[in-house]
């Protein structure tokens, strides 16, 4: 089985290189991956379908992500629905990982990643949350 076997990933970039080369990478460990270019693209999927765990950038241009985060945090809150957040960004200074914790999200990853920590904590959070 692979490591992240039919586990929905909701990846939220608005660099196309990135996503892309996220989505794949994503893929090729079993994840179902959706992709959204911005905050407004990935409230939209999000309210289509829950995702088991999102991935976002932070510096994205229109809301970053942690504005997508409080967002999207108030229609699940509707739908009853616990979804963990990871951050997936440029910004890696000691104020960029307390202020994505702030903003709720479960793990702040720096980029580049390496493939393995990123499947690793897409896993981690995704058990964590389901109990």
């Amino acid at each position: 089985m692979r490591a992240l076997e039919s586990i929905r990933v909701l990846v939220v970039e608005d660099d196309d290189d990135s996503r892309e080369m996220t989505r794949l990478t994503l893929e090729a460990v079993g994840a179902l991956v959706t992709v959204a270019a911005s905050a407004d693209e990935a409230l939209r999927a999000i309210e289509a379908q829950v995702p088991d765990v999102v991935l976002s950038d932070i510096s994205m241009p229109g809301q970053d992500g942690r504005t997508l985060l409080r967002r999207m945090r108030a229609v699940l809150k509707k739908r009853h629905a616990r979804v963990p957040a990871v951050a997936l960004t440029a910004l890696g200074s000691r104020e960029d990982r307390v202020a994505s914790r702030d903003a709720g999200f479960h793990y702040h990853l720096d980029k580049p990643v390496d493939t393995a920590k990123l499947v690793e904590v897409l896993s981690s959070v995704v058990r964590l949350t389901r109990g």
